[in-house]
């Protein structure tokens, strides 16, 4: 399994073109997620390799930044509560009994080190094998509004609809903290989350206004388990700064 994974890893962040005007897959993607700071010598690595991630049409990464390490003398300008508090949902659900940082978490599911390759790699394997129990989803957008299109599928309960809209690179000279003295790179950070509300499994187009104008990056659509459950369906759309 590991030999399998470490090539399943290799095509994982190899090159590919990303999103388009209309995010469309039988297989729905992969969301990746990476709990991350600025305030932490341990990030880059894993904040590197979310970039990588990032490049994949069949991966969707998102990077939320915590505020619990803005304490050591380095606030992190894209720290949020509503990050952090995601992260506090997913270590309860998943046993971790306290955050930490770097942490991927492979569609809510599957959590490792987030600079751990490896480790992710295995976590796209089990990933892939449970594709069929995926929820195909279409994302677009008609003027200022974006329509999520759900097929009929049963469920044993109604999912959460979330909508994050990310921003791309921006580069920050950190001047003091574990990382004082570099210029950190940083991509698809989340700059805001929101709860469409549930879905319980009929045909459905749901819409939300476009948030966030005037960033460069993206916006994904994903439906999840509630209580910081796995991720059973998602799409994407790239976004121009003047969208």
């Amino acid at each position: 399994m590991r030999i399998f994974a470490v090539s399943i890893l290799a095509a994982l962040v190899g090159f590919g073109a990303a999103g388009g005007a209309l995010a469309e897959a039988d297989t729905p993607p992969t969301v990746v997620e990476l709990f991350t700071s600025q305030g932490c010598s341990s990030c880059p690595p894993a904040d590197a390799f979310l970039a990588e991630l990032a490049e994949r049409d069949d991966v969707i990464a998102v990077a939320f930044h915590v505020n619990y390490w803005d304490y050591i003398g380095w606030k992190d300008p894209f720290a949020t509560g509503w990050g952090t508090e995601r992260q506090y949902g997913y270590a309860k659900v998943l046993g971790r009994g306290y955050p930490y940082t770097p942490q991927m978490v492979v569609n809510g599911k599957h959590d490792m080190v987030g600079s751990d390759r490896v480790q992710v790699a295995n976590a796209m394997v089990a990933s892939m094998q449970e594709a069929n129990a995926r929820i195909p989803m279409t994302l677009r957008r008609e003027a200022d509004e974006l329509v999520v299109t759900l097929p009929e599928r049963k469920l044993e309960e109604s999912l959460h609809v979330w909508l994050v809209r990310y921003s791309c690179a921006h580069e920050t000279k950190v001047a003091r903290g574990e990382n004082r003295g570099t210029t950190m790179v940083n991509t698809h950070i989340a700059r805001h989350m929101e709860l469409l509300g549930s879905w319980s499994g009929e045909p459905a187009d749901i819409r939300a206004t476009l948030p966030l104008p005037g960033e460069e990056g993206g916006v994904a659509i994903w439906v999840q388990e509630r209580n910081a459950g796995a991720i059973l369906g998602a799409a994407r759309l790239d976004l121009s700064p003047d969208a």
